[in-house]
């Protein structure tokens, strides 16, 4: 069973949901927001999978070859660059946990976070073209 989980961190409560819902109003999907201590222009890695903590790596470059055993948690906190502002991530999980995983990251105000869970190797975090 693949146990791999995009999360995206919203800023409205229930109460706020159920009065839009009950209003007849249709809400936007809240924007990913990329945990507080990635710095702007950056790539973090946190060595969990749930952001917690400062993170593990981060560059303003590529990153590769990192390896956790608790998951790992992807943020693409980049600013708009065409041709070089989308994280594309390749890792490998536990057979139970899916396998090999290859995917893209958009910058802030786009999904821009991805986690997984369990012993992961992450072979290569590049910056590069359009998803």
């Amino acid at each position: 069973m693949v146990k791999t989980r995009l999360r995206a961190k919203a800023g409205m409560g229930v109460a706020a949901v159920l009065m839009t819902a009950a209003m007849g109003v249709a809400a936007a999907p809240p924007a990913a927001a990329a945990p507080a201590d990635c710095p702007r222009e950056y790539v973090c890695v946190w060595n969990n999978d749930t952001a917690s903590g400062k993170p593990t790596w981060k560059s303003k470059g590529n990153l590769y070859d990192l390896r956790s055993e608790k998951g790992v948690t992807i943020v693409n906190n980049g600013v708009r660059q065409p041709g070089a502002d989308h994280i594309w991530y390749n890792l490998t999980a536990t057979p139970e946990n899916g396998g090999n995983f290859k995917g893209c990251l958009h910058y802030p105000n786009d999904t821009n976070m991805v986690t997984f869970e369990g012993p992961v190797t992450l072979h290569s975090a590049r910056w590069g073209r359009e998803c």
